[in-house]
């Protein structure tokens, strides 16, 4: 189990959708390769779990890494005050290795350690990005720029100081 895992199955259960389907496989990989950690049990299911049961999952693999838990309070917080189009929009996210991640309100991108934001981007699309790689210390996506085809603009930012190296800045 990666950092970058357990990171990313935080953010599914904050901004995500299939929460419970995400820790379950994650827990059924962890039992394939061998790894038993008491309470696991709760993810050998024919179907899906529930809710209560992957909130279960998730405490009882943060109790072994509690430095890779994150403040939801405190990450919304921050997320709404920085990322203000996230109270309408779906928020986007890539997971670095070192465990940090960045987030999309759809308009900008924010880099995050656990709830604490490193860098914010300034506008770079009209209405949706989206993540294509996180890899040496390169972000890489596509952002919408109002014309006829979607996700037309890519962009490329420096995931340690959030400097836009590729793609426009977009004027309201």
């Amino acid at each position: 189990m990666t950092d970058k895992e357990i990171i990313d199955i935080q953010l599914e259960q904050i901004f995500g959708t299939k929460f419970p389907q995400k820790i379950q496989r994650f827990v059924d990989q962890e039992l394939n390769e061998g790894h038993w950690l008491k309470g696991y049990d709760l993810a050998v299911s024919q179907t899906v779990i529930d809710g209560d049961s992957a909130r279960r999952l998730l405490e009882i693999i943060l109790f072994q890494r509690s430095d890779l838990r994150i403040d939801q309070s405190e990450l919304h917080r921050v997320v709404e005050s920085v990322l203000p189009q996230s109270m309408g929009a779906n928020v986007t996210w890539i997971v670095d290795v070192s465990g940090d991640f960045a987030l999309s309100d759809s308009l900008r991108v924010a880099r995050f350690n656990r709830a604490t934001m490193i860098w914010c981007s300034p506008r770079i699309s009209f209405d949706e990005v989206v993540f294509d790689e996180l890899k040496d210390g390169k972000l890489k996506g596509r952002a919408w720029l109002g014309s006829n085809e979607p996700l037309d603009a890519p962009f490329v930012l420096d995931f340690d100081s959030g400097a836009l190296l590729k793609g426009p800045i977009v004027e309201p």
